[in-house]
């Protein structure tokens, strides 16, 4: 699309802003493709980002900042799904506290552990994240992931051996703390 369709577009033409729309959907749906958990996220972050270009394309102060713009939107939203996802499986109960298996703090421990490997892998970069998050938490094959990616299977192996290194690293030093407080006390 030319810069003077994209100026139509922000100016508040509604053919000029649907022709933008259609042009730019594919290389869209690409992006979150690779970026969100999903399929489904994907078309979920593609439809947000569009949505949300379509609302404030009229605040857009150059056009060469449109690509750049839309593809932070999508980043923005595929992160959010995966966080909630995350949220989700490591913070499901799938049982009520009980008195047979493990004791009532045992469970509430358990339940923190998780509440707080959560957080630890939402604060990982997003391609360590996203590596992690289909290979341990959904369980997709390794080239299935890697092939969602667009990394060969040796990336793959890597980025995740960096990724459970770092939540690795992260979860020791954040129970190191507690420890360490509580031998000064």
């Amino acid at each position: 699309m030319v810069t003077a369709d994209i100026e139509a577009a922000r100016a508040g033409d509604p053919v000029a802003l649907e022709a933008l729309l259609q042009e730019r959907r594919t290389e869209v749906v690409r992006y979150a493709m690779r970026l969100c958990i999903s399929p489904a996220d994907a078309q979920d972050a593609t439809q947000e980002a569009l949505l949300a270009l379509a609302q404030y394309i009229g605040a857009l102060r150059e056009v060469a900042a449109l690509s750049r713009w839309l593809f932070l939107a999508v980043r923005t939203h595929c992160t959010r799904l995966a966080r909630r996802a995350l949220r989700h499986v490591a913070l499901r109960d799938d049982a009520p506290l009980s008195l047979e298996g493990p004791s009532p703090e045992d469970q509430l421990v358990d339940h923190q552990l998780r509440h707080h490997l959560a957080g630890i892998i939402s604060e990982l970069e997003p391609g360590l994240r996203e590596v992690l998050l289909r290979r341990d938490v959904l369980g997709e094959p390794t080239r299935d992931a890697a092939a969602a990616l667009g990394l060969s299977s040796e990336a793959l192996k890597s980025r995740l051996h960096r990724a459970r290194a770092e939540v690795k690293q992260r979860l020791l030093a954040a129970l190191d703390g507690p420890r360490r407080a509580a031998s000064i006390s």
